[in-house]
């Protein structure tokens, strides 16, 4: 495909949706909000905060690390943000998608100023996405990071002959919550009370969210993207992507069609595709979607059957122009979401207004 993505390998439309970066990356499972901590993270030893060695368990077996990281190197989405929340600079990371032209973003980027640098190493990859194992064998890491990727068995199994390695949880791009990312790295630095901390203050802003727009509460939606020319459906995310459990902790409620847009996936898909003449059949109050172009919303909203969609129609809708935003609530981490707060709320409350929002995000 030849449309680029927010951030590393991930979704565009039914037809375009996944695209080849040089980055290794989109993720899924369950929204929760915190509470115990996931099997996975649950070391045979190591129990105590800090403690070494800790073992956890992942989509290709068990990794164990013998003592604390100090030289980390992370793959695709989000691990980098929860490495940096934690004091460590990671050594190398994937270029991210809305990023700076060296591919950071500006969360993860002023995390690391404070932390007093430097800027990691940006990972090189093959023109179809093949890691670059010279690159990370010469970063001399203690610790790879790929939870929210699709790390193969080969690669597995090539990565922990540099370095022990921790890739998805459970099954390829499939990182678990944003809360479960960060409590399976954190218990991998030996860094888990901090991590309880971070978590905390996190999910308090996510709660204060939900308190000041009680508006949002259970107004059914469905995230997509915007058309292009020639789309002849709608691409829709599953309930267990990252952005649609984001929006669900904001207090919205997934559209009660999900069942219909989940029939269409295939695969490993995380996403459905919808016939623009069956748009009718998806009940939802709201719209969100993301645009990669400034000519993708206007193309959409003059479509003459997207425009006659319901939530179209009456205004609820809200498309995320801005790269930053779009990354920020595609991969929403301890870093990202409190920075994507103050830019994405707005939006959305124009959605639910019937102001229909198309604006970049400031």
């Amino acid at each position: 495909m030849s449309r680029s993505i927010p951030a590393g390998r991930g979704p565009g439309a039914a037809a375009r949706l996944v695209a080849l970066v040089a980055a290794a990356v989109v993720v899924l499972a369950g929204c929760g909000s915190g509470g115990s901590e996931p099997d996975s993270v649950k070391a045979k030893t190591g129990a105590a905060s800090g403690s070494f060695p800790v073992s956890i368990k992942h989509g290709h077996g068990t990794t164990t690390i013998k003592a604390k990281p100090k030289r980390i190197v992370t793959l695709s989405w989000m691990s980098q943000d929860v490495v940096a929340a934690l004091g460590t600079v990671p050594v190398g990371v994937d270029k991210q998608w809305g990023g700076d032209k060296q591919g950071h973003t500006p969360w993860f980027r002023s995390t690391v100023e404070k932390l007093g640098g430097p800027l990691p190493e940006t990972l090189n990859y093959g023109d179809a996405g093949e890691i670059d194992f010279e690159q990370i064998l010469s970063l001399k890491p203690d610790l790879i990071l790929g939870l929210y990727s699709g790390i193969t068995d080969v690669d597995y199994k090539r990565l922990s002959e540099i370095a022990p390695t921790i890739p998805y949880l459970k099954k390829p791009w499939d990182g678990g919550t944003w809360q479960e990312m960060t409590r399976t790295i954190a218990k991998a630095m030996g860094e888990t009370r901090k991590a309880e901390g971070i978590v905390t203050d996190v999910q308090a802003t996510l709660t204060e969210v939900t308190e000041e727009h009680p508006e949002f509460k259970d107004k059914t939606f469905t995230y997509g993207v915007a058309l292009t020319p020639g789309s002849t459906e709608v691409g829709l995310y599953l309930n267990y992507d990252a952005r649609v459990r984001l929006l669900t902790e904001m207090g919205f409620k997934n559209t009660p069609s999900m069942e219909s847009i989940a029939s269409t996936a295939k695969g490993t898909n995380w996403y459905g595709g919808v016939s623009l003449e069956k748009l009718d059949t998806i009940d939802a109050d709201v719209f969100v979607g993301w645009a990669n172009g400034a000519d993708e919303v206007p193309y959409s909203l003059k479509d003459p059957l997207f425009s006659r969609w319901k939530p179209i129609a009456g205004k609820h809708y809200a498309f995320v122009q801005d790269p930053s935003l779009a990354m920020a609530t595609s991969g929403p981490t301890v870093l990202s979401i409190p920075w994507a707060m103050k830019r994405y709320v707005p939006v959305l409350a124009d959605a639910v207004a019937g102001r229909g929002s198309t604006g970049e995000a400031g």
